[in-house]
């Protein structure tokens, strides 16, 4: 694995771009992702309505670290659900995703800016979140914003799995050059949409595989309220802690709304034939030289039936 992190390191350091049309850089891409879309199943591809994985997830945040079991599942054209179960400091399961245009949301968390995504932990493991009693019209932005943020995610993954993102984002293909490292050369496509999605996508010159997806985020952060929230050290009445927590939400989504952008790369490897798909089931994510996340996958299946109970929104 440290080989294959630094040749795609070098890969982003090394690209050439040529001095084509707009026109002609989109249509070069999409060849290039048509030959990726044959190489990952072509027809077998093609034909797949619904998508399932689980795999041993292991997260680096900060000095602590966290391992979870994750279950993905993808009905075509419009429902994602990821449920992962933390085992360790935080014992909780987190579904997280979509059903159209609902957001599947955990209840124990809440919305900061930008979409990341706070948890309330309590003596016992997750409590609700109880931030401050929200309008129909701030509720309805808090779905727009779950929705687009899941949607986002689930589209960098779908670069590296299908060679494509979800259609809700209209996205556009444009060839931005070649990349060399050690190990060989590589197509570089960036995607962008009209809503700020921007990605860039390297793939195998030799294989057409790709090998990963570059983008720019906020790295993960654990905040915690501490004794500092309740400086009278006395028991609190239940309006008074409502109204701390309330004053620590504020300030934690304050916090991270501050963060800056850093660069991410999310790697794609070991790939295995499922029901003639190509899918890679090791993928890393790294920032900065340093691995963050990283998912082994035990297990895929190519058009399974899904319970559509997965894809339930508050009780819908």
């Amino acid at each position: 694995m440290k080989t294959y992190f630094f040749a795609a390191a070098t890969l982003a350091a090394s690209l050439t771009c040529g001095a084509a049309t707009v026109a002609a850089q989109d249509a070069r891409a999409m060849e290039i992702l048509g030959k990726t879309r044959r190489a990952l199943g072509g027809e077998k591809l093609d034909a797949m309505k619904t998508f399932s994985l689980q795999a041993a997830a292991q997260r680096n945040i900060g000095e602590r670290q966290m391992a979870s079991e994750v279950e993905l599942f993808l009905e075509m054209p419009d429902k994602y659900m990821k449920s992962e179960v933390s085992r360790g400091m935080m014992n909780m399961t987190m579904n997280t995703g979509f059903n159209g245009d609902h957001a599947i949301l955990p209840a124990h968390a809440s919305m900061a800016p930008g979409g990341a995504m706070i948890i309330r932990i309590g003596p016992g493991g997750p409590a609700p979140a109880e931030g401050p009693k929200l309008t129909d019209e701030q509720k309805a932005e808090v779905n727009r914003t779950s929705v687009r943020v899941a949607r986002v995610e689930l589209s960098r993954l779908m670069l590296g799995w299908f060679g494509g993102v979800h259609p809700a984002l209209d996205a556009r293909f444009t060839y931005a050059g070649e990349a060399e490292s050690p190990d060989g050369k590589a197509h570089v496509i960036d995607v962008t949409d009209a809503a700020g999605f921007e990605a860039r996508l390297f793939v195998d010159q030799t294989s057409y595989l790709p090998l990963m997806v570059a983008y720019k985020g906020r790295a993960p952060r654990m905040v915690t309220s501490t004794g500092r929230d309740n400086p009278q050290g006395r028991e609190l009445t239940g309006e008074e802690r409502r109204t701390l927590e309330q004053d620590s939400e504020e300030r934690i989504k304050r916090e991270l709304a501050e963060q800056p952008l850093v660069d991410f790369s999310l790697f794609f490897d070991e790939w295995r034939e499922v029901d003639g798909i190509n899918f890679p089931h090791v993928m890393r994510r790294a920032s900065g030289g340093e691995t963050t996340e990283e998912w082994t996958v035990n297990k895929v299946k190519v058009n399974p039936k899904i319970d559509p109970k997965k894809f339930a929104v508050d009780g819908r």
